[in-house]
C-alpha cells in the first residue's frame, strides 16, 4: 500500500512536470484538452495523497502545484487565425527575446520573461500587414503584454492575391523631428523662417512621398521604412513628439516600419519607453514578398556617446536574432535593418575590427558583424543591409572575412536635422524608394524632395568658392581648367559616370575618401551656425565620400554633360551649364517653388 501510495506521488510529480513545460512552451504541440485531463487528474491524485500519505508528501504535491499554476500565470499563450477563424500554423511569435512556431492548431506557448513588454508575430507574406488605423497606416503586429494577462490572440486578414510577386519599399533616412524651430535655418534672399521640424517634414517630405506614390503604377504595393532617429529632444522632452512623427509617416497610402535610433533613446528609459509605446517592439521582423526583414536595436550606449560607433548587439539579441533566423524561409532574401551602421565607425567596441582601407584610416566594422553575415549566409536569396544615422548618402562597400559587402547607409530626410535642406555630404533631403521582384532588387534610386526623379546628382566647378571651401583645394584640382565635380548621390562601384566632351566620352575619376563637401560645408558654415565647423569638415573622420567624380575638359570652355548609368540600366545626365552657384538658395535653401 505504501508503495501504491509513493507511485501515485511520482505519477502526480510527474504530470506536474508535464504541465509546467507546456506552461513555458516547451511542449506547445500537446492538446489543451490533454493539459486539462493532466491537470484534473493531478489535482485528484494531490487530493487522495493528501489524505492517505504523510504531510510531508502532501506539501511537497501542494507546493509542485503552487508552482504550475504559477507558471500557467506567467506564460505567455494565445492562438492565431484567419478573419474567417482558420488556424494560423507555421507562424513566429516572439517576445524579441525567443522565437516559437505556432502549431497545427495555430497556438503558440512562450515563457514570460521580466524585460519583454510585447509580444508580436511576424507577419506572413500572404497577409496583410496590420496597422493602428485606417488614418494612421504605421505597422501594429504586436501586443503589449500585462501583468496577469496570459492569453494573446491575433487575428490575421490573408491578401486576397496571396503573396505579393513584386512591390516597392520606401526607406526614409532619419526624420528626426525636434522641439526646435531651426533658428539658424534661412529662407529665399536669406530670409529668417520659423517653421517647426514636424510641419517641415510633414509639408515637404510626406508630400513628396505622395506624389511619387500618385505616379506609381495603380494596384502597386507599397511599403515604408524609417531608419530611426524619428525624434531628438532638443528642447527638452516632449511626450507628443514621437506621436507627432509616427501620425506623419503613417499619413500616406502605404504601411510604415521603423527601427529605433540613438536619438529617439539617448541613453534615458523614458525615451525609448515613449518609442516603444508609439511603435512597439525596437527587434522584431516581417515578411513581405520573398524578403524577411529583420529590425534591431543596435544603439548601444557605452563610453557616454555613441555617435561615432559602430552598431553594437547584445548576447541576448543575438540569440533572439539566430532564433528568427532559424526559423525563417532559405529560400528568402534577408534584410537586417538597423540604425547604426555595422561597417564603419571610429569608436570601437572591444572585437570591433580595423576595416583595413588606406581611405579610411581609423574606422572599424561592428564586433559582431561576422556573427551576423554568418547568419544570414545560408538565405538563397542573399542579403541587405540598411541604415541611417550617419547624415550622408553612403553605398558602403568593404572586402571581409571573404565577403564582399555593401551597407546601405540612407541620407537623412531631415538633412543637417532641418538647418538646411542637404546632408553634410551635398545629398539633398529626401528618400530612397526601392522595387523588389521575387529575390530580386530590381531598381533603386535616390528621391530629393520637392527634386525630380530623374535629378540624380548635382554640378560644381572646382573651383568655385563656396564661403572659402572649394572642391579644388579639398581634393588638390587645379583651378581655372573649368575642372567639373559631379555628386552623384546614390553611386556606387557598379555605376558608370563619364564625361561627354565635344561628343566624345570621357571616364570621370571617382573621389572615395575621408573628406567633406565643399558646397555643403561652405553652406552650413555660412547658415547653419549651430553645427560644429568640426561636424561638416575634414576634421569629422567619421565621414567617408564615394560619390564624388571630377573631370577635366580638354577646354576649359566646353560645354561638358556627364553620364551617369545605376545597375539596374537608368541612364541619368546634367548638363556643365547647370552647375551650382552662388547664391546658395538656388540648391539648399528654402524655397515655395520646385527648382
Amino acid at each position: 500500500m505504501k508503495n501504491l501510495k509513493t507511485n501515485k506521488v511520482y505519477l502526480a510529480a510527474t504530470l506536474l512536470v508535464v504541465l509546467a513545460l507546456a506552461s513555458m512552451g516547451v511542449v506547445s504541440m500537446v492538446e489543451q484538452g490533454r493539459r486539462e485531463a493532466a491537470q484534473a487528474r493531478a489535482d485528484s491524485i494531490a487530493r487522495r495523497v493528501a489524505l492517505a500519505d504523510s504531510a510531508a508528501r502532501a506539501r511537497f504535491v501542494a507546493d509542485s502545484l503552487r508552482r504550475v499554476r504559477t507558471l500557467a500565470v506567467d506564460s505567455i499563450r494565445g492562438t492565431l487565425t484567419d478573419s474567417t477563424g482558420t488556424p494560423m500554423p507555421g507562424v513566429v511569435v516572439s517576445d524579441s527575446y525567443e522565437c516559437t512556431l505556432t502549431d497545427s492548431m495555430g497556438r503558440y506557448a512562450l515563457r514570460r520573461k521580466p524585460k519583454a513588454r510585447f509580444v508580436y508575430y511576424t507577419v506572413p507574406a500572404d497577409c496583410r500587414v496590420p496597422t493602428h488605423s485606417d488614418a494612421d497606416r504605421t505597422a501594429c503586429c504586436y501586443r503589449p503584454i500585462v501583468e496577469g494577462d496570459s492569453v494573446y490572440d491575433f487575428t490575421l486578414t490573408r491578401l486576397p492575391g496571396g503573396k505579393e510577386t513584386a512591390y516597392r519599399m520606401i526607406v526614409i533616412g532619419d526624420p528626426q523631428v525636434t522641439n526646435a524651430f531651426s533658428p539658424y535655418y534661412t529662407g529665399p534672399d536669406d530670409n529668417p523662417v520659423k517653421k517647426s521640424d514636424v510641419a517641415r517634414f510633414t509639408d515637404e517630405t510626406m508630400a513628396d512621398i505622395r506624389q511619387t506614390l500618385a505616379e506609381l503604377p495603380p494596384g502597386t504595393p507599397v511599403y515604408g521604412l524609417s531608419m530611426g532617429d524619428d525624434v531628438q529632444y532638443y528642447g527638452g522632452y516632449n511626450a507628443s513628439l514621437e506621436r507627432q512623427i509616427r501620425t506623419a509617416l503613417g499619413s500616406a497610402d502605404m504601411t510604415v516600419f521603423s527601427v529605433i535610433g540613438n536619438h529617439d533613446q539617448d541613453g534615458k528609459r523614458v525615451y525609448k519607453q515613449k518609442w516603444e509605446e508609439n511603435w512597439g517592439p525596437t527587434d522584431y521582423s516581417f515578411d513581405r514578398g520573398e524578403e524577411h526583414y529583420v529590425c534591431f536595436n543596435d544603439c548601444n550606449f557605452y563610453h557616454g556617446s555613441l555617435y561615432y560607433q559602430p552598431g553594437e548587439l547584445s548576447d541576448a539579441q543575438m540569440e533572439w536574432l539566430r532564433q528568427d533566423l532559424e526559423l525563417a524561409d532559405k529560400r528568402k532574401k534577408v534584410v537586417l535593418c538597423y540604425h547604426i551602421p555595422l561597417t564603419l565607425g571610429n569608436r570601437p567596441a572591444e572585437g570591433a575590427q580595423p576595416l583595413g582601407i588606406a581611405t579610411e584610416q581609423g574606422h572599424y566594422s561592428s564586433s559582431r558583424l561576422g556573427e551576423l553575415l554568418q547568419l544570414v549566409d545560408g538565405f538563397e536569396g542573399g542579403a541587405e543591409l540598411f541604415c541611417g544615422h550617419t547624415h550622408f548618402a553612403l553605398n558602403h562597400e568593404i572586402d571581409y572575412e571573404g565577403r564582399h559587402l555593401m551597407e546601405h547607409c540612407h541620407a537623412a530626410a531631415c538633412g543637417n536635422i532641418w538647418q538646411s535642406n542637404i546632408n553634410i555630404c551635398g545629398t539633398p533631403n529626401g528618400y530612397y524608394v526601392y522595387s523588389f521582384e521575387g529575390t530580386a532588387l530590381a531598381n533603386a534610386y535616390y528621391k530629393g524632395t520637392r527634386w525630380e526623379r530623374t535629378r540624380q546628382m548635382s554640378l560644381f566647378r572646382a573651383g568655385t568658392n563656396f564661403n572659402e571651401e572649394s572642391y579644388a583645394a579639398d581634393w588638390n584640382l587645379a583651378r581655372g581648367a573649368g575642372v567639373l565635380v559631379a555628386n552623384v548621390f546614390n553611386a556606387d562601384s557598379r555605376w558608370r559616370v563619364v564625361a561627354m566632351e565635344n561628343g566624345v566620352e570621357h571616364p570621370m575619376t571617382r573621389i572615395s575618401s575621408l573628406g567633406q563637401d565643399a558646397f555643403a560645408t561652405g553652406y552650413h558654415h555660412r547658415y547653419s551656425q549651430s553645427v560644429s565647423y568640426w561636424f561638416v569638415s575634414k576634421k569629422n573622420g567619421y565621414l567617408i565620400m564615394n560619390h564624388l567624380y571630377y573631370y577635366v575638359p580638354r577646354r576649359a570652355s566646353s560645354v561638358v554633360f556627364v553620364k551617369a548609368v545605376d545597375p539596374y540600366g537608368n541612364t541619368y545626365t546634367a548638363s556643365s551649364t547647370d552647375t551650382v552657384t552662388q547664391p546658395f538658395f538656388n540648391y539648399a535653401h528654402f524655397y515655395g517653388r520646385q527648382p
